[in-house]
């Protein structure tokens, strides 16, 4: 973080500075935190109200840290730290929309960078991780750790950026929080993706469309001029349904299948666990490419191809970009494959949406094993038609060769019963907990199988992956 005054702070969250330092001592800010563990000297701590936790409270050990630095909402609060006469106050109505508007304002006088926001149902953080390997081969890129997406993690993550950097790639997410207007203002890109329109946050957001058009606001901070790259084959993301639902100008580039398409996708070539290739032809070069990774999924290849047409837009040439892309290397929790003596295990137990564990299905298909199984859990925030896109899941299992299925959970349960009623002869096994899978499932697996573990990331089924990937 640039070096901050007190002053700034003031101005930057539009706050009152109830109190100030009488030692004179702590007036340089260099971090900001939110969490009381995160504080100490320099830092700036903002005072959040969750729904379990006021982070007031924790006023007395944020102090005892060396932290003189903070923003509160609660009067009483702002009167006991200026009691005690070392503590820079500053008073506020509202603490989370404080740090959006110190973020933005942060941002706003970081002159001369670059930005990238990405947003989407699902493959964010993969297409985040994309995107920086390309962008890296030419600038000094900076990207937002680990899924610090929300109206708390955006300003977070350019807080910590170093300051060196030329270009900022920001992951944007959607749910429960801010408005993706709040959110997208904060960056202001260069450029935007859009990875897909799926059914995660439908108890949101309650259709699709609704949620597709959540998502497409990410233009509303696109600075003048600026490029929206976005998966085309969707079924809600069609040249003509952005341009309806979008408004300014702005260049659209369309990734897809699809004859039309700027950046198009052919002869995909799935090795399962061995990663996949294909050929991107690129509108205004007269020979294709070949973009291979070691990344496993095909639906990689479609954010691959998102990050290639970022990196062009910037002015990187094509096979740079793909070079780039050569030694990408999954994220924890996502995809990793974990070769044990007995089992192959494909630990992606990060996050969980029906088009994600078709997707997952499809790579236990295209690997070799003895048997090719799967170990589906719960997801969640699926709204009212959660039973039927469970179900949806368990009937394209049944119907793509999977010799296996276990489930973990109630919600998972209906991905049991639609797999059953498909008619398959797959071997169908059904668990209420975690703990209870983990005691016998080694029962039900055999040697040289391949077994996919996802879930969303509230069932943890990353312990059932240690436990059985040894």
């Amino acid at each position: 973080m640039r070096t901050s005054t007190v002053e700034y702070i003031v101005q930057g969250t539009g706050g009152e500075l109830f109190a100030s330092d009488r030692t004179g001592k702590y007036g340089e800010i260099t971090n900001v935190a939110i969490d009381s563990r995160a504080a100490g000297e320099g830092c700036l701590f903002f005072c959040i109200i969750g729904a379990r936790r006021d982070a007031h409270d924790f006023l007395p050990d944020v102090r005892e840290k060396g932290c003189h630095n903070v923003v509160v909402s609660s009067r009483e609060w702002a009167e006991k730290m200026r009691a005690l006469g070392d503590m820079n106050v500053i008073l506020v109505e509202d603490t989370t929309m404080a740090l959006v508007k110190l973020g933005t304002k942060y941002m706003d006088d970081w002159k001369g960078l670059k930005r990238v926001a990405i947003t989407g149902s699902v493959g964010k953080t993969s297409t985040k991780e994309f995107v920086y390997a390309v962008l890296s081969s030419k600038f000094r890129t900076g990207k937002n750790p680990g899924n610090l997406n929300s109206e708390f993690g955006i300003p977070l993550a350019c807080f910590g950026f170093d300051q060196d950097i030329e270009v900022a790639v920001n992951e944007i997410g959607l749910g429960y929080g801010l408005d993706m207007e709040y959110l997208v203002n904060i960056v202001k890109p260069d450029v935007a993706i859009v990875t897909n329109v799926g059914t995660s946050h439908l108890e949101v957001y309650g259709t699709r469309d609704d949620l597709r058009n959540a998502k497409l606001r990410i233009t509303s901070g696109l600075k003048d001029g600026g490029t929206l790259v976005v998966n085309t084959d969707g079924d809600k993301l069609s040249r003509e349904q952005i341009r309806e639902n979008t408004s300014g100008e702005y260049t659209l580039l369309g990734i897809g299948s699809k004859d039309g398409s700027d950046y198009k996708i052919s002869e995909i070539c799935d090795n399962g666990i061995d990663g996949v290739q294909c050929t991107l032809e690129i509108c205004g070069f007269d020979e294709p490419f070949e973009l291979k990774l070691p990344v496993i999924g095909a639906h990689n290849l479609y954010n691959a191809a998102l990050a290639v047409a970022v990196g062009v837009s910037f002015g990187i040439e094509p096979q740079t970009a793909i070079d780039a892309l050569a030694n990408v290397e999954s994220n924890d929790n996502r995809l990793d494959v974990r070769r044990g003596s007995d089992y192959t295990v494909i630990n992606d137990c990060y996050n969980a949406s029906p088009e994600s564990m078709k997707a997952g299905i499809d790579i236990v298909v295209h690997s070799d094993g003895r048997r090719r199984g799967v170990v589906l859990g719960d997801m969640f925030e699926l709204g009212d038609n959660s039973e039927a896109l469970h179900a949806s899941v368990g009937t394209y299992a049944a119907e793509h060769g999977i010799d296996f299925l276990i489930t973990i959970g109630s919600n998972s349960k209906a991905i049991a019963k639609a797999a059953a009623e498909a008619g398959t002869d797959m071997k169908i096994v059904s668990y209420d907990t975690r703990d209870a899978a983990i005691e016998d499932i080694e029962n039900v697996l055999e040697r040289g199988d391949i077994l996919l573990v996802k879930a969303s990331r509230a069932m943890a089924l990353e312990v059932l992956s240690d436990a059985i990937s040894h």
